[in-house]
């Protein structure tokens, strides 16, 4: 190994260990099987065998397949069952979610294997039902969590936080007006959040970011009839969202369009405050001019 490290550039012994080592993988597969252990890959793609889609992961050299009626919670509309495989709608929409998560990780359990074929079969429902039960056992509303986001959308994320799907909406990210939430977060971030609303029937629960966050209106630190630095943070037809910086974070505030100029997202500007109103969270300026700041 030693002089693999001066005769390679960008060697990495971690890489070349598990490259030369000729490691066994199925030491790892089987073990996750007698032990139930719920293991994580990444999502390599989709398959089908018998005429049944299934999901593809692999554990080291070793295929994994897990099988479309064992992919995802049991959900009303989703294939659950072998008989809902003659439902197309129900195949469609189980698949339309295998499809949107191929790359990211997924929880799974081993459920059999066969050496000949150098193939494990798994289930992710029942390792989502098993993080989920563990979850159970600590989760209420006001009680901190660890969020992986899963989806995003320009108002909402989608996050999973112990086999439970959790909703985060744009507006309790941060504080602030936010025109896009995929400028701020993407599939894959880890994020700290409370639970705001947990429905435990439907094995949903609402999330927010910001309750955590140092409230800026506490200690506000503007004064009307100044003026300030501003970022654009969105453009409506009767006005633009600004962001100001403030002691403890940002806040938004609210401007009139200018006569004379045309003003973008991600602009900056100099704006006086007309009006701050507390007991509203609002503030209301006026544009003086635009900056150029890199």
């Amino acid at each position: 190994m030693g002089l693999l490290k001066k005769m390679i550039e960008g060697y990495d012994e971690q890489k070349a260990i598990e490259i030369l080592s000729d490691k066994d993988y199925w030491q790892d597969v089987i073990r996750a099987e007698q032990n139930k252990l719920i293991m994580q890959e990444p999502l390599f793609g989709i398959e089908t065998h018998d005429d049944i889609p299934c999901a593809v992961c692999y554990i080291g050299n070793i295929k994994g397949l897990i099988p479309i009626i064992e992919f995802g919670p049991i959900q009303h509309g989703r294939v659950n069952t072998l008989e809902d495989l003659k439902d197309p709608k129900k195949v469609e929409k189980t698949y339309q979610l295998m499809h949107s998560m191929t790359g990211q990780q997924i929880a799974f359990l081993v459920k059999g294997h066969d050496k000949k074929e150098n193939i494990f079969t798994a289930s992710r429902r029942e390792a989502l039902e098993w993080m989920k039960k563990r979850t159970e056992e600590t989760l209420a509303v006001g009680s901190k969590t660890l969020a992986v986001i899963r989806n995003v959308t320009p108002v909402r994320a989608i996050a999973d936080i112990g086999g439970i799907t959790a909703t985060l909406s744009a507006a309790e990210y941060q504080h602030g007006w936010i025109e896009d939430l995929t400028d701020h977060i993407m599939v894959g971030d880890h994020i700290s959040a409370q639970i705001i609303e947990y429905d435990k029937d439907k094995n949903r629960a609402v999330i927010s970011r910001k309750v955590l966050l140092p409230d800026p209106w506490e200690d506000l630190g503007l004064v009307e009839q100044s003026v300030y630095i501003c970022e654009i943070a969105g453009v409506r037809q009767g006005g633009c969202y600004f962001r100001l910086k403030t002691q403890r974070g940002y806040v938004d505030g609210f401007l009139r369009h200018p006569r004379h100029e045309k003003l973008a997202r991600g602009d900056k500007a100099l704006v006086k405050i007309i009006n701050i109103d507390n007991s509203k969270r609002r503030i209301f300026a006026i544009y003086v001019r635009p900056l150029k700041i890199s």
